[in-house]
């Protein structure tokens, strides 16, 4: 039996988190350990924004109640709980869009789909509008000042390099438009459906309809033509600038080519369509968990194979969760813009360890990463040009955009060609493929799964008896789906902490340890070795921080389901971002 030190070389002290401590304390057995700390998965009162409540039930589906006054809330989640029906509550979390920043004016117009190395940041003026908020008014033509990024040294610029591109013209003398039909599920704000560069790429709910007034289908949704606004609850896809940031993904996946104006999209064939789902809206690009699963739902039931989803938070949000590991579609998620290792501050969904995820980074010009981009030498598979990324926006414009927003449809297009183009192959081969062709770069080498960034070309003329048959391993939700551990470093005042998150979708943690070093689940005896902890309202708990070290996370289920998770923090260490909302994925956040 492995023993544990009672002396650590970080020393913490835990802290209450947002309420009283859930569950009972572990009595000390005065052998160095405490027994397992029985918890009850739950929120407080307060947890509940206006008294909404959001309910997953047993068959996927979701709602939200709204309660008035905090007596009305409880017993509304009494009775929920009591409900077999139901999986598990939880808050209906805000979501929040990111600002788009995209200050630099760009002579050659798309180098992400060709790259000769004669790119350059053009100083005084610009020839295109340029966003610095997705919902405000961006600058007219020549008429902004080039500042220089964070990250650069006065006086240097990024320096264009010839090749670091998707390879997209070899693609395209290969691809002919492929035999099956793919939908994609394009989740984020709406899409100006009317955009000169945008004309018959949507898909088209053909037992629909239009304008009649009536649910044609039988689906629920009335005049879902092109998809559904799950922001607003109508069928109005596209409701003015506030969509920029959608339909500028929309222009980089199929815009249209050979038409005579604007961009050339990505993917040019009749059998590739996609799916508008506003889920992200108003003034600040606001959302929450309801919308998101929703669309997610949405987009199953009505076909689509593959989803874009450029948004992301610090909070692991279970019923998220959930939805996408019982989902049969292939997810292409922008990794985030913080700059940060997710396998140690993973962002989400980006970083849940599902099959059915790409996780994709920011590739500058020059093929190194954006400075703002996410990496993970774990949790991040490749890397696809997102900086300076030229495509539609709304009323027939267009503008530069930089972010992991910009490189995740890039692969989401990839994606489609490739699940189109071989019509024998499952979503698993696609992904394989995908990480398998990349073109590796040695400024990429530990910094994504695949060290390397997306080669269409490569992916399109793939050796399929190179294939391993592989098939996803879908995780058992609602009845034995191991827990998630996520950490955290954040700053108060001159204290650092450790925040530590236990995310159970089940909802039947047992429990939950920490132990000094590198150590896996079988150290822990069940729960039985190591120092329990008690988690707080949101299943997070606190630590205070000095010193450097590892320190090992445990977590168990009535199931038995285990997890672990190693912190290692070295001298000096300083406090990192604290858990957000919902937000966009695009450069700065």
């Amino acid at each position: 039996m492995k023993r544990f030190n009672r002396v650590f070389p970080i020393f913490l002290s835990c802290a209450l988190l947002l309420g009283t401590a859930m569950g009972a304390a572990a009595a000390d057995t005065g052998s160095g350990t405490q027994d397992a700390a029985v918890y009850e998965y739950e929120y407080a009162l307060s947890d509940f924004t206006n008294g909404e409540v959001l309910a997953l039930y047993t068959d996927g589906s979701c709602a939200v109640l709204t309660y008035d006054g905090e007596d009305a809330l409880a017993e509304g989640l009494a009775a929920l709980k009591a409900d077999p029906s139901v999986a598990f509550v939880q808050p209906n979390y805000a979501c929040e869009s990111s600002a788009v920043s995209t200050e630099d004016a760009l002579f050659a117009q798309q180098w992400a789909l060709s790259n000769d190395g004669s790119f350059y940041m053009e100083t005084q003026k610009n020839r295109y509008p340029v966003f610095d908020d997705p919902f405000g008014t961006p600058s007219a033509p020549g008429e902004w000042m080039f500042r220089p990024f964070a990250s650069q040294s006065a006086g240097t610029e990024t320096t264009a390099v010839a090749g670091i591109d998707i390879n997209a013209a070899e693609a395209w003398e290969i691809y002919d438009g492929g035999s099956r039909d793919v939908v994609i599920a394009l989740i984020d704000t709406g899409v100006d459906a009317s955009h000169e560069d945008l004309t018959d790429i949507l898909w088209v709910n053909e037992d629909e309809i239009p304008g009649n007034g009536i649910d044609d289908d039988g689906n629920g949704y009335i005049d879902d033509v092109y998809g559904w606004n799950f922001y607003s609850d109508n069928n109005e896809i596209y409701v003015g600038s506030e969509d920029s940031h959608g339909t500028h993904g929309a222009g980089t996946i199929a815009a249209t080519q050979d038409n005579g104006v604007g961009i050339s999209g990505i993917v040019q064939s009749d059998h590739v369509k996609i799916m508008v789902l506003k889920a992200l809206g108003g003034t600040d690009g606001s959302g929450t968990t309801a919308s998101i699963i929703q669309a997610i739902r949405y987009a199953e039931e009505n076909g689509a194979q593959i989803c874009n989803l450029s948004l992301g938070s610090e909070l692991s949000d279970p019923a998220l969760y959930q939805t996408i590991a019982s989902s049969s579609m292939l997810f292409v998620v922008a990794a985030g813009n913080d700059g940060a290792d997710t396998d140690s501050t993973p962002i989400y969904p980006a970083s849940y360890a599902l099959d059915n995820i790409i996780s994709v980074a920011n590739l500058s010009y020059d093929g190194t990463l954006h400075y703002s981009s996410n990496y993970g030498a774990v949790s991040v598979d490749l890397a696809a040009p997102g900086t300076h990324i030229l495509s539609t926006t709304p009323e027939n414009g267009y503008s530069y955009m930089t972010g992991t927003s910009m490189s995740a449809p890039m692969v989401t297009a990839a994606a489609a060609m490739v699940y189109s183009y071989f019509d024998e192959i499952t979503l698993a081969d696609v992904k394989e493929i995908l990480l398998s062709s990349v073109q590796e770069l040695d400024a990429l080498e530990g910094l994504t799964v695949t060290g390397g960034m997306l080669d269409l070309g490569a992916a399109l003329s793939y050796d399929l008896d190179t294939l391993s048959g592989a098939v996803w391993e879908t995780p058992v939700t609602g009845s034995g789906s191991a827990p998630e551990i996520s950490a955290q470093l954040i700053s108060r005042g001159m204290q650092t902490y450790l925040m530590v998150s236990v995310a159970d979708a089940d909802g039947d943690l047992t429990a939950a340890a920490y132990a000094s070093g590198t150590l896996t689940a079988a150290d822990f005896q069940g729960g039985s070795a190591g120092t329990a902890f008690s988690l707080q309202s949101g299943g997070s708990a606190l630590f205070s921080v000095s010193g450097a070290g590892s320190l090992t996370f445990y977590a168990c289920d009535s199931a038995g389901n285990e997890t672990v998770k190693t912190v290692t923090l070295s001298a000096g260490t300083q406090g990192a971002r604290g858990a957000g909302t919902w937000r966009r994925n695009v450069w700065p956040w």
